[in-house]
């Protein structure tokens, strides 16, 4: 259903809130998003059939938030919620906010557009969040993580998800989140972003990140027993692109890693791979005349 009708022709920017009987914590998100200075955004609610009361929380909001989608049915998990919220939306660029997370100031969207407006090639902008809770990373209560994330970190980290702003196109290039991941589908997403196009750090705290939910605590095994498998993928699509010559020592990195967990096929077809790699350089260097 619709709580509000669409009254632009497209907005800068698209907020997705998944949420599933989270009626306790919605109100401090929604009103996060209901102060702001900045007016040329829609919010999405993405509901996976909530029985708690939280349709009635976000429909409250239908007169503070001019442009509120509202759209309730039953999910496959966060991520189908998310998937299905993107696919709505109208805005050019979209964040993900969760429905116990909170944007960290009133002016927020405004500096957030500054830098939108001004991205030029880049696909995804993203900045920090505020922990709100203790988690895994040992970042303390009111503590800021992370800082830049360039490709080669986030190998090893992921960016906080309510931080990120992504062109909706690209979104549309790389086909969603993927859902087989339940809890990191989001960095899946990042790495592809960030081999696919560039990225853009700000220096700004963006959301308030409650550090309290599923992938706070538990970890998406799956993705994790993936990611060697991506990042091959993706350096062999790019075999020929300089910048990431660099980094596809990663791929012999991850044969050892392999090697040592006694995967033998997979870490000598990894090294094998990091072979062929470095053998595809040969012709782009006889090219560039070195």
């Amino acid at each position: 259903m619709v709580a509000a009708e669409m009254g632009m022709s497209r907005p800068l920017i698209s907020v997705v809130v998944p949420t599933w009987n989270t009626a306790s914590v919605l109100p401090q998100a929604l009103r996060s998003l209901s102060e702001q200075t900045f007016v040329d955004f829609e919010v999405i609610v993405s509901d996976g059939a909530s029985s708690d009361g939280t349709l009635g929380v976000a429909e409250k909001f239908a007169g503070a938030l001019a442009h509120l989608q509202i759209d309730s049915r039953p999910d496959t998990g966060v991520y189908d919620a998310i998937n299905r919220g993107v696919r709505l939306s109208s805005g050019q660029w979209f964040m993900v906010l969760g429905s116990d997370d909170r944007l960290h100031s009133r002016d927020t969207l405004a500096a957030v557009a500054q830098e939108l407006l001004a991205a030029g090639p880049v696909q995804m902008v993203y900045g920090d969040v505020c922990m709100m809770a203790p988690n895994r990373s040992g970042i303390p209560p009111g503590g800021r993580f992370a800082g830049p994330m360039p490709l080669s970190r986030l190998f090893s980290s992921n960016i906080c998800q309510q931080s990120v702003f992504y062109r909706r196109k690209l979104f549309d290039r790389l086909g969603g989140f993927n859902e087989r991941y339940r809890l990191y589908a989001d960095w899946d997403f990042n790495i592809r972003a960030a081999f696919e196009a560039p990225t853009q750090w700000i220096d700004l705290v963006v959301a308030d990140y409650a550090a309290t939910g599923m992938s706070a605590s538990a970890v998406d095994q799956s993705f994790i027993d993936d990611m060697h498998e991506l990042i091959l993928r993706e350096f062999m699509r790019r075999s020929g692109q300089r910048t990431l010559w660099p980094l596809q020592r990663r791929v012999r990195h991850d044969a050892n890693v392999l090697r040592k967990r006694g995967q033998w096929g997979l870490a000598l077809s990894h090294l094998a791979s990091y072979l062929h790699l470095l053998v595809l350089r040969v012709p782009n260097l006889l090219k560039g005349g070195a």
